[in-house]
């Protein structure tokens, strides 16, 4: 045993929870996803003839057969085939989603500060103390002469440090200007749209929905637990806000496959596509959606109403229901089944012509000093508030075949769409009211809805 004045002091130092990265084990536990996605700009025309052949072999069965099967059968039938023959042939790269940082930009870098000056600080006592110091039995037998010494080393070293670091970063500066630079010059030469973007220092905005803010009058509350995040995205306002995007659906096909298609498998996506319009019906598949949230013009603050999401629909059914208005719309036109002022949802028809007649009713009445009264009346998510029972009396009320008015209805019958968050997809939720806003028919369908009112 030793006496001694003073309580020994033991400190450990874990920097671990300053890094932005993750283990692997960690990343494990996070349950990273990733995901597949094809490079469809790299694909050259023999892989295409592949792809159309392999796709034409793995479809060996007989069309008499395949006719007799269920929509949903044959649906899932040429959907895995297309997909298979697309994994086997075409380049595909794989995007890891990345775990979302905890803190924002601003808590990164003052962190990051930190960090770097703990590491320093690390690295001087690893230099200066070859070996663990050993504590004097009684503190008077210690000198402040070493500490004055270690703290000068310290201050000398910051000063060193702080000066290299500033050098580094004015170079950083100089070669990111020069770099930004030239690409300006590319881009005026090769793609316009960045040069303008970078001309009117536009930055390209995007949603991660690592948390949801539920802006209540008397309890407002930050989530940020994924299973939260997904319970309020699934339950809350995002559902109402759908829209479309040209792009794949939750199968992964997309429209250059389908235009690549060989014969044997397009005389079977015909005899689907037929039985569908005989049966009144389109398969399940088809009623399941994915939805990316995009940002509105103003910061979203994370709250959901303040999103713009659009909805990834199956590209065969949005294929399918193209033909379907392209013959309605069309028969619509030639017998003048709609009439009034609206100007949607038919061919040839375009906003030019209110805003044309507008237009010239105001300078009317500015060049005469007459009195105008202008109503304008926005309907909040109108799609979201068409009611399929009266749209059903609405589409009776033009005389629609009852197979065409049961095809619309279910179209919009049984859907449920998933979520992109930062976590991951969110379990699928039921989609009870509305119509489809990205829906190519949907349009068209508000005029008839309209009419009613």
């Amino acid at each position: 045993m030793f006496l001694s004045d003073h309580n020994p002091v033991i400190t450990y130092y874990d920097s671990s929870f300053l890094s932005s990265s993750l283990k692997p084990a960690r990343a494990r536990q996070l349950q990273r996803r990733s995901r597949r996605i094809f490079s469809f700009d790299s694909v050259t025309p023999s892989q295409w003839e592949d792809f159309s052949a392999h796709v034409d072999n793995l479809c060996n069965i007989s069309p008499v057969v395949f006719a007799s099967w269920h929509v949903n059968r044959m649906c899932e039938y040429l959907h895995t085939n297309i997909i298979a023959g697309a994994n086997a042939i075409l380049p595909a790269r794989t995007i890891i989603t990345k775990y979302p940082h905890t803190f924002s930009s601003s808590h990164d870098r003052k962190w990051s500060g930190y960090l770097i000056r703990l590491n320093n600080i690390f690295n001087l006592y690893k230099s200066t103390f070859s070996s663990v110091p050993v504590l004097p039995s009684t503190l008077l037998s210690c000198r402040t002469d070493n500490f004055n010494s270690l703290f000068r080393t310290l201050s000398h070293a910051s000063k060193l440090l702080r000066g290299l670091h500033l050098l580094k970063e004015k170079e950083f500066q100089d070669s990111s200007i020069k770099a930004h630079l030239a690409s300006r010059d590319q881009n005026f030469d090769t793609d316009i749209s960045s040069f303008i973007n970078s001309a009117l220092s536009r930055s390209r905005r995007r949603i991660v929905l690592d948390r949801v803010f539920i802006d209540h009058p008397t309890t407002p509350q930050l989530l940020t637990d994924p299973k939260d995040i997904s319970d309020a995205v699934r339950n809350g306002s995002l559902r109402f806000l759908l829209c479309q995007w040209q792009s794949s659906g939750p199968s992964m096909i997309t429209y250059e496959m389908l235009k690549h298609l060989g014969p044997i498998a397009n005389s079977l996506l015909l005899i689907l596509i037929r039985k569908c319009f005989a049966s009144a019906d389109i398969p399940d598949l088809w009623r399941q959606a994915m939805v990316f949230p995009i940002p509105k013009p103003h910061e979203w603050r994370c709250q959901l109403k303040n999103t713009r999401p659009i909805t990834l629909l199956e590209v065969i059914r949005k294929s399918f229901v193209k033909l379907f208005y392209n013959r309605l719309s069309t028969i619509l036109a030639a017998h003048n089944v709609l009439k009034g002022g609206n100007f949607a949802g038919l061919p040839g028809g375009t906003c030019r012509d209110p805003i044309i007649t507008l237009e010239s009713i105001i300078h009317d009445a500015n060049h005469t000093n007459s009195p105008l009264w202008i109503l304008s009346q926005d309907i909040s998510k109108a799609f979201d508030s068409v009611n399929l029972t009266m749209l059903k009396f609405a589409l009776e009320r033009i005389r629609l075949p009852a197979t065409a008015i049961t095809l619309i209805l279910s179209l919009f019958m049984n859907r449920s769409n998933r979520v992109f968050t930062a976590h991951g997809e969110t379990s699928s939720y039921r989609v009870h009211i509305g119509i489809d806003q990205g829906e190519v028919i949907s349009p068209l369908l508000w005029v008839i809805y309209s009419i009613l009112f």
